[in-house]
C-alpha cells in the first residue's frame, strides 16, 4: 500500500522546482530593468547627430523617454545651455547631410556655452517628444532654451502626433510632466472622445508594466548594441535586417545633389501651390473693406491650444520658429494673396507670444536656392536658420540670466 501523496507532481518532480523557478525569474525581471534603467539614463549612443531614418519610428524604432534623455545628459555639461531642437521634418534635417546638418552649424555659432541636441522628427509637432524630453529635463537641466518650427495657425495638439504619442504617454505615467490645468483639460476632452474604456485600460495596462519593468528601454538598447528583429522597410532582407541599429550611419540624401531645376517641377506646382495658399486661406476671411481678418472661431480655439501646449512656466524659455515656404511659390501669390500670407505669420506669432512664449518667422528673405523643395531647407539655407535662431537663443538665455551666473529664470 502506498503512502499519502506529498504534494503536486510538480513538487516531487526532480527537474522542476516552483520556488527556485520563481525566484529565478523574479531575479532576471528585476536584473533586466535594472540593466535598461542603467543603460537608458546614462545613454548609449556613442554618435549621435539626430534620430535619422534607421532609428526612427520609419524603421520601427521607438526611441523611448530615457533613452532621449540619455542622449542629452552625454552631450550637455553641467556648465552649458541646453538648447533642445523639436519640430518636424524641416528642424530634424531632411535633405542635409549629418555633416552639413544646420544644428552642427547652430552650436557652431553659440559656440562652448551651450549644448545643442537635435530632437526633432519627422511629421512631429512642436509638442512632441523634443518637447517632452525639455519638459522632464526641466530641473535637471534647469538653463535649457526649447527650439521647435511650426506652421501658421498650425494646431500645437498637447497630445502631440500619432507617431509620437506613445512619449507623453510614458511621461504621463511615471509622473514626470506638471500637472498644468490648461493641458489637463485638453487631454481629458482628446481621451473623452478618441479612445474606448478598454483602449485607456490597455495604455495604463501597458504603462504600468513598462514603469515597473522598463522593457521597452531594455528592447531598445538590445535593438541599437547587439541585435535587431523587428522587419522595417528600410532593412528588409537579411542580414542587415537584424543588424544592431548602431551600424548604420546618419545617411540623408543632400538636396544640394540635385540640380536646381530638378527641385520645383512643373508638374507638381499647381498642387505645391494650394498648400501655399492654404497656409493662410483656411484662417482668414476678406471684410466688406477688403480686409483680411483670422476668424473669430478659429482664433478662439488657437488661443485655448496654444495655452495648453506648455506649462506657464516653461514658455518663457520655449522659441517657436514659424517656416515660410520656398520664395520660388511665394512669388506666385497674387498681392491680395501675399497680404493674406503676410497677416498670417505676423497674427499667429504674436498669439504665441501672448501666451508667454518666444516666437519668429523665418525664411522671408531667403533665396530660392536655399529651399530643396516646397519647404525643406538645402544646406544653405540651413546657415541663414541656424543664425536667426542663434540670435534668438542668445537673447533669450540673456533674458533669462542664463549667461551672468546668476539663477536662471524662470
Amino acid at each position: 500500500m502506498s503512502g499519502p501523496a506529498t504534494g503536486t507532481g510538480f513538487e516531487r518532480s526532480e527537474s522542476f522546482r516552483p520556488r527556485t523557478f520563481l525566484a529565478g525569474l523574479l531575479s532576471g525581471l528585476v536584473f533586466c530593468s535594472g540593466l535598461a534603467r542603467f543603460e537608458s539614463s546614462r545613454g548609449y549612443h556613442d554618435v549621435f547627430t539626430r534620430f535619422h531614418i534607421y532609428i526612427s519610428p520609419d524603421a520601427q524604432y521607438y526611441p523611448t523617454l530615457e533613452e532621449m534623455c540619455g542622449v542629452v545628459r552625454t552631450r550637455c555639461r553641467s556648465d552649458q545651455v541646453l538648447v533642445i531642437v523639436g519640430g518636424n521634418s524641416i528642424f530634424h534635417g531632411v535633405g542635409q547631410p549629418a555633416e552639413k546638418l544646420w544644428t552642427n552649424e547652430l552650436q557652431r555659432q553659440l559656440g562652448d556655452r551651450f549644448a545643442v541636441v537635435n530632437l526633432a522628427f519627422r511629421g512631429a509637432f512642436c509638442t512632441d517628444g523634443a518637447a517632452i524630453v525639455a519638459e522632464v529635463l526641466r530641473k535637471e537641466f534647469p538653463r535649457q532654451i526649447y527650439v521647435a518650427n511650426s506652421g501658421p495657425f498650425a494646431m500645437p495638439e498637447p497630445m502631440g502626433s500619432g507617431t509620437y504619442r506613445y512619449l507623453i504617454w510614458e511621461a504621463r505615467s511615471r509622473g514626470l510632466l506638471e500637472r498644468f490645468a490648461p493641458r489637463e483639460e485638453i487631454i481629458d476632452q482628446y481621451r473623452s472622445q478618441d479612445y474606448t474604456s478598454g483602449q485607456l485600460f490597455d495604455l495604463w495596462a501597458l504603462d504600468f508594466m513598462d514603469r515597473a519593468l522598463r522593457f521597452r528601454d531594455l528592447w531598445n538598447w538590445v535593438g541599437y548594441k547587439y541585435l535587431f528583429t523587428i522587419q522595417n522597410p528600410y532593412t528588409p532582407h537579411l542580414p542587415q535586417a537584424i543588424w544592431p541599429r548602431d551600424r548604420f550611419a546618419d545617411r540623408e540624401d543632400d538636396f544640394e545633389d540635385v540640380p536646381f531645376s530638378k527641385r520645383f517641377r512643373p508638374e507638381i506646382q499647381n498642387a505645391e501651390m494650394e498648400i501655399v495658399r492654404g497656409f493662410s486661406s483656411i484662417f482668414y476671411f476678406k471684410t466688406h473693406a477688403g480686409e483680411w481678418h483670422l476668424k473669430p472661431t478659429y482664433s478662439v480655439e488657437f488661443n485655448r491650444v496654444v495655452e495648453g501646449a506648455f506649462p506657464d512656466d516653461l514658455k518663457a524659455r520655449t522659441l517657436i520658429m514659424l517656416s515660410r515656404n520656398s520664395p520660388f511659390y511665394v512669388r506666385q501669390l497674387d498681392s491680395d494673396e501675399a497680404l493674406r500670407e503676410d497677416d498670417a505669420y505676423r497674427d499667429c506669432a504674436h498669439a504665441w507670444r501672448a501666451a508667454g512664449c518666444e516666437a519668429a518667422d523665418y525664411g522671408r528673405d531667403y533665396e530660392d536656392t536655399d529651399f530643396g523643395d516646397r519647404t525643406h531647407l538645402t544646406a544653405d539655407g540651413g546657415l541663414k536658420l541656424a543664425a536667426q535662431v542663434s540670435s534668438e537663443v542668445q537673447r533669450i538665455a540673456g533674458k533669462l540670466g542664463y549667461l551672468n551666473g546668476g539663477s536662471p529664470r524662470p
